[in-house]
């Protein structure tokens, strides 16, 4: 009985520690539940789709799962500390080592069950909220929600085998030293830490091999995977630079006398100089979290945003079709009447031949080839100028030795182009009704209109295609998406023939719908643990500085100047994270974009002003932690 109540007691006695570890793994646990009833809920099954959105969803789980693991971890080493305080006072008052491990256990044991009640609690509530944006994003009514006992289940195993992990992890820790050592070690602080100038250099050449490669990836198959690289370089180099680099940086300040020798420099610049090894990892944590969410949130919400630009990309027309024939014309008659059927009116039907796209790339002005399709970067279809005067409506001419060309491409400039050993003169055109990325492949479309059937053969001497296309014009969205596929039925059109916008639009909504869904949810969880790292640091820190500051008090500082030392301290490193991220972030965006691009989204802008608005959301976010757990790290070291 004395166990339970001692436990009890130390948890009620550290509520300002034990607090916002039972705030932060029940929001955590009600993530994880979210995202275990999503996977759970049968009615993805009968909606169109659904697999694609479990497979997104099953990524976003697997990855919350790790991050709350981790987080956990790092949350109870620092609950560590403020624990062995009490264990050595119950050690010298005559408990042994059996029943310090008993406390630590019922301790974790009340923890756990305080976790799982409140967990599944707020998580009911959270998904049933989260089920109607997630029904919202995807635009379906036949989904259901669903609170499946599976869900339930299999959140309350992983919590508890994280906090089995944690009872095993603390009960060797307490193997590991004696209970008189558990004062000393709870109160120990690091020894100053030596300059290494080499391990600095070596971080920032890491970080900028990451950038490096950042920057220079094309949009091409391979574009995934330099990212990838890039990622673990960034991430490796930031934890050596913060580290490292930080000491480095200290040591630099210390060495100058007109900004050390200020009362306000002195204090902070002594006291983060003997504890930087674990301040810069912490540090590192914070910029990699804050990069993390930027970038998820900036890559989901940019495909999210851009749906409707991406549906004029794939299709301009909002029926269209690529083969031998004309095959729209052939049943002009049917699709009028199918029409009828859907209170919906036929538009024009345009039709033109063009050449089969071939993969490559421009070097300067010179298009060429790739045989090795993960080197590619464009894909290249010529037409006749009478069939583009057609279609646009126009009469414009062309000699042979003179091209018109349309790209998506901002930076394509071209005056000149060499194609097959062929020198032409080139304008380009900034509109094209049939533009678009037949077979919605990876490759960004190029058009080029020649003067003639044989300079379109000359410069790309693949077999012709017919492209057929019409709009829609009246009945609802849910008329014009059966009669697309009532169509396709009807004509016996294969999927690689045939696109139609409604058809792409409800696929899209669906899975971007998804994606944003599950990136709100993982930025969510990445938000709280940033969050809660940031607090335990300045609550550490500040029972680490609180005999300091209380010896400086008493020769004299005082309240107010006290203030000044801690903004001094915190602003010191404190925005670091920040600013790291948002360098991260611009450095990522020349990757993110081609990333993008493999899903045909080439707008540059919209990238930019999502990019804008989440860094904006983040630093206000991020100051507000700041204002909160300064003042919590204010209350600690100030004596009154």
């Amino acid at each position: 009985m004395i166990h339970i109540r001692l436990a009890w007691h130390g948890i009620i006695h550290h509520r300002q520690q034990f607090g916002p570890f039972l705030l932060a793994s029940t929001v955590l646990m009600a993530v994880n539940f979210t995202f275990f009833a999503v996977l759970n809920n049968t009615g993805l099954k009968t909606i169109e789709m659904g697999e694609a959105i479990r497979s997104v969803t099953t990524i976003g789980t697997v990855f919350t799962i790790i991050l709350s693991a981790i987080f956990m971890l790092y949350a109870n080493n620092f609950l560590n500390k403020q624990r062995n305080q009490d264990l050595s006072i119950y050690s010298m008052l005559g408990l042994r080592l059996h029943d310090l491990r008993f406390i630590v256990i019922i301790e974790q044991m009340i923890l756990w069950l305080l976790t799982i009640v409140m967990g599944i609690i707020a998580g009911t509530t959270f998904f049933r909220l989260s089920f109607l944006l997630l029904k919202h994003l995807l635009g379906s009514n036949t989904l259901v929600e669903q609170l499946p006992v599976r869900a339930i289940v299999s959140c309350c195993i992983l919590f508890s085998v994280i906090f089995c992990c944690l009872i095993i992890y603390n009960i060797y820790q307490l193997y590991q030293v004696k209970p008189i050592q558990l004062m000393r070690q709870s109160q120990a602080t690091e020894k100053a830490p030596k300059n290494r100038w080499l391990m600095s250099w070596f971080g920032l050449a890491l970080l900028g091999t990451g950038y490096a490669i950042s920057v220079m990836t094309k949009p091409n198959l391979s574009a995934i995977l330099q990212f990838m690289l890039a990622v673990v370089l960034v991430t490796v180099g930031t934890y050596i630079l913060f580290i490292m680099g930080s000491i480095t940086l200290l040591k630099y300040l210390k060495s100058r006398p007109h900004f050390y020798y200020r009362p306000n420099h002195f204090i902070a610049v002594s006291g983060m100089l003997f504890r930087m090894k674990q301040n810069g990892a912490s540090l590192a944590s914070i910029c990699l979290l804050c990069a993390s969410i930027l970038v998820t949130m900036v890559a989901s919400v940019s495909l999210f945003v851009g749906e409707g630009q991406l549906i004029k990309q794939w299709n301009p027309l909002d029926i269209m079709t690529l083969s031998q024939s004309d095959t729209l014309l052939q049943h002009e008659q049917q699709i009028v009447h199918l029409g009828r059927q859907h209170d919906i009116k036929i538009g024009n039907i345009y039709q033109a031949s063009m050449t089969t796209p071939i993969i490559g790339d421009f070097s300067g002005n010179q298009y060429i080839s790739h045989t090795n399709i993960s080197k590619g970067v464009s894909q290249l279809s010529t037409m006749t100028l009478a069939d583009y005067n057609q279609i646009q409506g126009t009469k414009l001419k062309l000699k042979d030795d003179e091209v018109l060309v349309y790209t998506q491409a901002d930076d394509f400039h071209q005056q000149t182009l060499k194609i097959n050993g062929h020198t032409y003169h080139s304008q380009t055109i900034a509109h094209f009704k049939l533009a678009a990325n037949y077979g919605h492949s990876i490759f960004k479309p190029i058009f080029i209109i020649t003067a003639n059937q044989q300079v379109a053969q000359t410069i790309n001497p693949q077999k012709w295609l017919r492209v057929n296309g019409f709009n829609l014009y009246g009945g609802t969205q849910k008329q014009r998406y059966q009669f697309a596929q009532q169509l396709q039925t009807q004509l016996k059109l294969d999927n690689a023939s045939y696109t139609a916008s409604p058809i792409l639009s409800y696929t899209f909504h669906a899975i971007f719908g998804g994606l944003i869904f599950v990136g709100v949810l993982v930025s969510m969880t990445m938000a709280i643990a940033t969050a809660l790292m940031i607090y335990y640091k300045q609550i550490s820190e500040g029972y680490a500085d609180r005999w300091r500051f209380k010896t400086l008090q008493q020769v004299g500082l005082s309240s107010d100047e006290t203030k000044q030392v801690i903004h001094s301290q915190v602003l010191l490193v404190f925005m670091l994270p920040i600013l790291g991220a948002t360098i991260h972030l611009g450095f990522a965006l020349p990757a993110l974009k081609s990333v993008l691009s493999l899903f045909s989204m080439y707008n540059l802008s919209l990238l930019l002003t999502v990019s804008g608005v989440t860094i904006i959301l983040l630093v206000v976010g991020y100051l507000i932690i700041y204002a909160l757990t300064t003042k919590a790290y204010q209350r600690i070291v100030i004596h009154r």
